[in-house]
């Protein structure tokens, strides 16, 4: 498969719990492991594009309320060099991934619409709220068409900040949400099932 093209991505923001320090997807039916996401279960939050959708309160599909300016990717990972008498050479683990989180939105000018902007809106509106912002990554599939088995997906583990909004001459309004990474990826990972 070639890589994602202009106009060909889906990002969706999927609700998140921690179990024992171990996040967990959730679904209106239970948690699902992120190291093996299933397709049914990232399905629920894809339909989701306006507030008044089931669910909408807690996650959704809002690709098309993203800006192309989208910060979204692994950088240099924390390692621990720490050596005993017995390693060998220079080796080093890796301690932590990180990653950059940082989406803009367009915001709509009618607060109270029943639209995609609001959704991504009410959906990052106060820190701390726990997500797996899901980005489809390989393919030629628009973001309106479900995720299906074969297809290569990142999960980034993140909370929410506080929105910061954008107010500038001859732009959309916009809010700007930079995520808190929580060093937890699943990267390149192949829908299965």
């Amino acid at each position: 498969m070639s890589k994602t093209r202009i106009g060909y991505e889906l990002l969706m923001l999927v609700p998140a719990v921690e179990v024992n320090g171990v996040p967990w997807i959730v679904t209106p039916t239970g948690l699902v492991n992120y190291e093996t996401p299933t397709v049914a279960a990232l399905n629920v939050w894809h339909g989701i594009t306006k507030p008044s959708d089931t669910y909408a309160s807690q996650g959704g599909n809002i690709s098309c309320a993203v800006l192309d300016d989208l910060n979204l990717g692994l950088t240099d990972s924390e390692t621990d060099d720490t050596k005993t008498i017995c390693s060998k050479g220079n080796s080093a683990a890796l301690t932590l991934y990180n990653y950059d989180a940082e989406l803009n939105f367009k915001r709509d000018k009618d607060i109270t619409a029943d639209s995609l902007w609001n959704l991504a809106r009410d959906l990052t509106r106060a820190p701390d709220l726990s997500y797996f912002i899901v980005h489809r990554v390989r393919g030629e599939k628009d973001s309106t068409e479900p995720l299906a088995i074969g297809d290569e997906i990142d999960l980034y583990y993140v909370h929410t900040d506080f929105p910061v909004p954008g107010y500038s001459d001859d732009d959309p309004i916009q809010t700007q949400s930079a995520f808190i990474p929580k060093g937890i990826v699943n990267v390149g990972y192949d829908l299965a099932a």
